[in-house]
């Protein structure tokens, strides 16, 4: 177990003996569960895949702040048509 700190930036530096076997600009998912950070590595991704769930993370926060519409059964299937 390492110990390290949160940046002014959000940056967390993942100590050297963790990090062997990983290249500078890997990639990996981020999630939190309870307490917990979880970092697990993407492999083989091409670069639109990455901004994709790049854009699905941005998309999850603001649900998850209460920024999202919300709509009825009806409201949904009624938006879905129209789009």
């Amino acid at each position: 177990m390492e110990v390290t700190k949160l940046s002014t930036k959000g940056q967390v530096v993942i100590p050297e003996n963790l990090r062997r076997g990983y290249k500078i600009g890997s990639s990996f998912l981020v999630s939190k569960v309870k307490e917990m950070i979880v970092l697990k590595p993407i492999q083989d991704l091409s670069e639109e895949e990455k901004k994709e769930l790049i854009e699905l993370n941005a998309i999850w926060n603001e649900i998850d702040k209460g920024k999202a519409d919300t709509y009825s059964e009806e409201e949904f299937f009624k938006a879905m048509k129209q789009w």
